[in-house]
């Protein structure tokens, strides 16, 4: 009954974490005379936070030709930068949760050019390549774009170096249409560079000649648009201790007991850990004391107040954007009523076996909402049920009994 995730996280989209491909790449370099490039690759770890997902890693690498030396005073020129992104396989399980069939967006990295007389940070924007987002696995994005140009007026040495990320990133159903990640269906999503890498591009050597002045890419040019888009805090899907994913839902609902004629109120709360890698997950159901009244035979005026225990922890899988949940509870009858008369009051009054229940998710389930989840179970004989329990038991034992849950994401 979860779930399972977010971090509605996302997400999940979260998933915009293929974003970064293109972006470190094109963004970052600085590039100098062709007729001296070098081929160059880095490759560079980052942890991007999203709704549903919560932190996830991402690989990049940027692959381009760059000089090794160049001249004061002559511009650099712009080169040609590739770059190949990899998400891991929980990103994609995350996108395929809301239903995403395609990624596509906009990124932009942070770097830094450092050079006698110059210490020049860039932020340049980039546009990704629409990609289809594979059923499981892990997913790479490819991006290309060029640097922009430098002229440096000292001799010494250039060193290039590869900060962080920001991404701005759109998943899509397969009829083109945004899903409900966020308000606008657009996740921003920061990437963090990993502590303790090599994240020096190139180092250029600045030979003596020329004497035209630095200039660099002009502000406007390089400075991304300000986000538009508002991205649920990741702060319900962080990872646990478990290492899994963590969603929680409010219940609320009924349960209709078929033998006794009676509805009974539900609420309570569902805690999920998720692997979205396995697709699979446990987690913790409370729910709280209701009462149900009934006639017996149609006349005979009844009630009961009922308490649910689960049964160990619950398990399920997801299924779609969706989830299947295998419900094991016991089912305790605290008191039992009749014309108003107390005829059983033992709270250890219950269930001889547990009730298991199949449930699923609705088709409009979302998790990053919340949705239907209903199902149907049976309850055993009673015990401990005082001197009436067979005659409670008669009436109380039934199949076919019908859940009918609202689950509303925390």
């Amino acid at each position: 009954m979860s779930h399972p995730r977010g971090k509605k996280k996302t997400a999940v989209a979260a998933a915009a974490a293929t974003a970064a491909v293109g972006l470190v790449a094109s963004a970052l370099v600085l590039g100098a005379q062709a007729s001296a490039a070098d081929p160059i690759s880095l490759t560079l770890n980052y942890h991007c936070t999203f709704p549903l997902v919560g932190s996830q890693g991402l690989k990049v690498v940027i692959n381009t030709d760059l000089p090794t030396t160049v001249n004061t005073g002559q511009p650099t020129g712009a080169f040609d930068i590739k770059a190949v992104s990899t998400i891991n396989a929980d990103t994609v399980s995350g996108l395929s949760l809301i239903g995403a069939t395609t990624l596509e967006g906009t990124a932009a990295a942070a770097a830094t050019v450092a050079a006698p007389g110059l210490n020049l940070p860039v932020n340049v924007p980039i546009t990704l390549d629409k990609t289809n987002i594979p059923a499981s696995g892990e997913m790479n994005i490819n991006a290309a774009g060029k640097t922009p140009s430098l002229t440096f007026t000292q001799p010494g040495q250039a060193k290039i170096t590869v900060g962080d990320l920001n991404l701005k990133v759109t998943p899509r159903k397969a009829d083109g249409s945004v899903t409900g990640i966020t308000p606008d269906g657009t996740i921003d999503a920061p990437c963090t560079q990993d502590a303790g890498q090599n994240n020096t591009l190139a180092t250029i050597t600045i030979n003596g000649g020329g004497g035209g002045t630095t200039t660099p890419p002009p502000p406007t040019s390089t400075t991304p648009p300000p986000p538009t888009s508002t991205t649920p805090p990741p702060t319900s899907t962080t990872p646990p201790p478990g290492g899994g994913i963590k969603y929680s839902f409010g219940i609320t609902g009924q349960t209709a007991l078929k033998s006794l004629g009676s509805t009974a109120p539900i609420k309570g709360s569902f805690d999920a850990d998720v692997d979205l890698a396995a697709k699979k997950f446990t987690g913790n159901l409370v729910l709280e004391p209701t009462h149900t009244d009934f006639k017996l035979f149609g006349f005979l005026q009844g009630s009961s107040d009922v308490k649910v225990v689960q049964n160990g922890p619950q398990t399920g899988e997801l299924v779609g954007t969706g989830f299947k949940a295998h419900i094991k509870f016991d089912t305790f009858l605290t008191t039992v009523n009749l014309f108003g008369i107390p005829i059983s009051t033992d709270p250890k009054c219950g269930t001889t076996t547990p009730s298991t229940s199949e449930m699923t998710t609705g088709a409009d389930f979302d998790l990053l909402k919340g949705g239907k989840l209903s199902g149907t179970y049976s309850l055993s004989a009673l015990q401990n049920c005082g001197s009436f329990n067979d005659i409670i038991s008669a009436f109380a034992k039934s199949d076919g009994n019908s859940l009918d849950l609202v689950l509303a994401k925390k």
